[in-house]
C-alpha cells in the first residue's frame, strides 16, 4: 500500500513539474555546424517527456507505462525517438551509463 502511495505521489509530482523549464534544458543536436556542441537531455527529463508524449512513436500517460511493462518502450526506443527529433546525439545509444540511468528512471514508473 505504501508503495502504491509513493508511486502515485511520484506521478503527481512529475505531472506538476513546470514543463517549459524542463523543455528549456533540451538543446537540439545540430549536425550542420563545424563544432557539434551537444547538451544531452538528462535521463530523468527524457523519461518525463516520454511520459508526457513529446516524442513520436512513444505513447503517453498510461499507455507509456503499459509500453514499459510490455517492453515496447525501453531506453533504446526512447533514445532513438529523441535522436530522430534532434534532442540527443546518436552516440547516446552507446553510452552504457546513460542507458542504465534511463532504464532506472523507466522502472520508476512501474514501482
Amino acid at each position: 500500500m505504501q508503495r502504491l502511495i509513493m508511486s502515485s505521489l511520484a506521478v503527481v509530482l512529475m505531472s506538476a513539474m513546470n514543463t517549459p523549464n524542463a523543455l528549456a534544458q533540451m538543446t537540439a543536436y545540430n549536425q550542420n555546424t563545424n563544432r557539434n556542441t551537444i547538451t544531452k537531455v538528462q535521463p530523468f527529463n527524457l523519461a518525463y517527456h516520454g511520459y508526457q508524449g513529446h516524442y513520436k512513436n512513444i505513447p503517453s500517460g498510461a499507455a507509456f507505462v503499459s509500453g514499459i511493462q510490455s517492453g515496447k518502450v525501453n531506453a533504446k526506443t526512447l533514445i532513438q525517438s529523441a535522436i530522430a527529433e534532434g534532442r540527443l546525439s546518436p552516440e547516446t545509444l552507446r553510452d552504457r551509463a546513460y542507458i542504465n540511468v534511463l532504464e532506472t528512471q523507466l522502472q520508476g514508473f512501474l514501482n
